[in-house]
């Protein structure tokens, strides 16, 4: 062989070399970040002079829990989110709606009650400095009857709507809880 031949099959194998080197991806792989699964929804309510109303409410069960609140008073109220899919193993979702809050939203919504919500002494805040809403305060009026639908929303588009359509993003879980304000 002569040296013409050999360097033109060491260049040849050096270019194949690195085409192969070259054409390897190093993709970083993308994490998902599956949803979460909520089996079961918790809201305490508490206020002065009363004792603790907590309500349960699961998202695939018939329920028949039912808010009941004073008329005119205020309540520190705390929502927790449940997977109680495996009872050896139940998990409290709060804490990764917490830690991702920028992502997520409680929001409530009244129908035939005259209720007001808003950022409770211990909520969890976003990066801007928004309330998630796990721990409110709830201010109710005149006696009345209706329903408060609680959503969990996922990726909210904005963080300042009234309506459930304004806040983009999608729903994780949304219930239909009955609520009764009684005269106090």
């Amino acid at each position: 062989m002569d040296k013409t031949t050999i360097l033109y099959t060491k260049n040849t194998l050096l270019l194949i070399l690195l085409i192969t080197i070259s054409s390897c991806s190093k993709d970083t792989p993308e994490v998902v970040n599956e949803e979460e699964l909520i089996t079961t929804i918790e809201l305490n309510f508490s206020t002065q002079g009363e004792p603790d109303q907590t309500v349960r409410w699961e998202t695939e069960a018939a329920n028949s829990a039912e808010i009941v609140l004073k008329s005119n008073t205020e309540y520190d109220v705390q929502i927790t989110f449940l997977d109680e899919s495996d009872p050896s193993d139940i998990e409290n979702i709060n804490a990764e709606i917490i830690e991702e809050a920028d992502e997520h939203q409680v929001f409530y919504e009244f129908s035939g009650v005259s209720v007001t919500y808003g950022q409770g002494t211990s909520d969890a805040l976003d990066s801007d400095q928004n309330p998630v809403y796990i721990n409110s305060i709830w201010n109710t009026s005149d006696a009345n009857s209706g329903v408060v639908r609680v959503f969990l929303i996922h990726e909210p588009t904005t963080k300042s709507s009234t309506t459930r359509d304004g806040f983009g993003g999608e729903t994780d879980v949304s219930v239909d809880i009955p609520i009764r304000i009684i005269e106090e």
